[in-house]
């Protein structure tokens, strides 16, 4: 099965996989969170080698908050170079919930490539704001 690795500002990881095991039903097994909180970059991007390394070459996928955060840059520093590792920054709930469900369907490549449709087609604009009012905001 499919592992994932949050790599996250704060407490959203940890809020993000409780939320998506909530939905679907099911543990969260396989899923690992790491947060940057009181971490140095440097710091950061061990930690991720080390949790990617004690996976023993398993093919999984890092899912990262912000493109170009300190998260991200670790994300890549640790799982870009190793293979069977796929790399998605931009993680939110729908991208998560589909992990859960199918991670046992698609091999990391494929599965990055799916989370990151899901995550864009997660995001909708629904309605626009209204105009401000004339003479002020």
């Amino acid at each position: 099965m499919l592992r994932a690795l949050l790599v996250t500002h704060g407490d959203l990881g940890p809020a993000l996989v409780a939320t998506a095991a909530g939905i679907v039903g099911v543990p969260a097994e396989g899923v690992e969170v790491l947060s940057n909180r009181d971490l140095s970059r440097e710091a950061l991007a061990r930690a991720v080698e080390e949790r990617l390394a004690a996976w023993g070459g398993a093919e999984g996928v890092v899912l990262t908050d912000l493109f170009g955060g300190s998260c991200t840059q670790a994300a890549l520093g640790g799982g870009e170079a190793r293979p069977g590792i796929g790399v998605v920054c931009g993680v939110n709930l729908p991208m998560l919930v589909d992990f859960l469900v199918n991670r046992g369907r698609y091999g990391a490549a494929e599965m990055a490539a799916r989370l990151t449709d899901k995550g864009r087609a997660g995001v909708r604009l629904l309605s626009r704001s209204p105009e401000p009012p004339e003479g002020g905001a």
